[in-house]
């Protein structure tokens, strides 16, 4: 009897293990029924649009070569009289719209006046399609100086910044610091008292050196009007990408 008990309980073990297991379904549906809707756009998909500025930038190896830009964005720049970004009148910083203060009046309390214009800020082109020439007493060179700091001018000169005075007030240059077109290269070395001639169909001026700095690649700060007639020149940093040369030069008396 109790033979018989040991082998009803061991059945009934082996069966509470085994029911299970027979139930589980096994199959998958894994056939090639289940991608059908792999590599299929969807509704949200959108199309890639052609990127006017970008479609015939250099991607070869020696475009690494090419200096950065010395600006963000300050070709884009509108630099009209009616322009919130124009910078020959008083008051007005490169880059930024001014702006009143918490501490200010209400604009109906201030009295408007009408601030005195810049004169003579518009380049007048040579038959060349230069503005003016700068010649550095440091090097004995002259420099051709074109409108507007992108590379087809800094190739062949001065990039003049088109936000910037072309004769009165802040005159503002770039240039390469090396290389074949690097003719900005002695600004680094530029000290105190060394003196450059701008001529333009103006007239000629003389500037002398007064400050010299290091500045960030996006500061325009140096590009600001001003009431005496300066000339600022900035070119890159050997090996330092983020930064500048900033020169200025005030009108000898």
């Amino acid at each position: 009897m109790k033979k018989i008990i040991t082998v009803l309980l061991a059945c009934a073990i082996s069966l509470f293990f085994t029911i299970p297991a027979l139930a589980f379904d096994y199959e998958f549906s894994t056939g090639s029924e289940t991608l059908a809707g792999f590599g299929r756009a969807t509704s949200t998909d959108e199309p890639v649009s052609r990127d006017l500025i970008t479609q015939n930038e250099r991607r070869n190896k020696d475009a690494a070569d090419l200096p950065p830009p010395y600006f963000y964005g300050s070709g884009d720049i509108p630099t009209g009289t009616s322009s919130l970004y124009h910078d020959n009148q008083p008051g007005s910083a490169a880059g930024s719209p001014g702006n009143n203060s918490a501490a200010d009046p209400p604009p109906a309390l201030v009295i408007q006046q009408s601030p005195p214009l810049a004169q003579n800020t518009t380049p007048l082109y040579y038959s060349d399609g230069s503005i003016g020439t700068l010649y550095v007493s440091r090097t004995g060179k002259t420099i051709k100086v074109y409108e507007g700091e992108q590379l087809s001018n800094l190739n062949k000169g001065a990039g003049h910044f088109p936000s910037t005075s072309a004769w009165d007030g802040n005159a503002a240059f770039c240039g390469h610091n090396r290389g074949s077109a690097g003719y900005f290269s002695f600004v680094k070395d530029m000290q105190t008292g060394d003196r450059v001639t701008y001529t333009t169909l103006y007239g000629t001026r003389i500037y002398e050196v007064f400050s010299k700095e290091r500045i960030g690649e996006n500061d325009r700060s140096k590009l600001g009007w001003s009431a005496e007639n300066i000339l600022t020149l900035i070119t890159c940093i050997e090996n330092v990408p983020d930064l500048r040369w900033a020169v200025q030069l005030r009108e000898v008396r």
